[in-house]
């Protein structure tokens, strides 16, 4: 992975906020653990079901499922457009 991915990849991240934090920094800890999880290349049923982990975990809430499918197809288009 590049640099450029990786800055990507955390402000699409960020931005998801699937916990609606007021303040979405509260939320880094999470981000850097999904950014790892993503990088570790599993299946796409494994990564929805870690990147759930991650928040029920923290907040003891997990983002639906179908959120977590849609922020993945945006790591997918992102994963096209950035030089690897």
């Amino acid at each position: 992975m590049n640099a450029e991915f990786n800055i990507e990849l955390y402000k699409l991240l960020a931005d998801w906020n699937p916990m609606h934090l007021e303040d979405p920094t509260m939320g880094d800890q999470e981000i850097y653990d999904c950014m790892e999880l993503i990088h570790q290349k599993k299946s796409r049923a494994e990564t929805i079901e870690g990147i759930r982990a991650i928040y029920d975990y923290a907040f003891l809430s997990a983002p639906p499922e179908e959120d977590v499918e849609r922020v993945l197809d945006q790591v997918d288009l992102l994963n096209q457009t950035c030089a690897l």
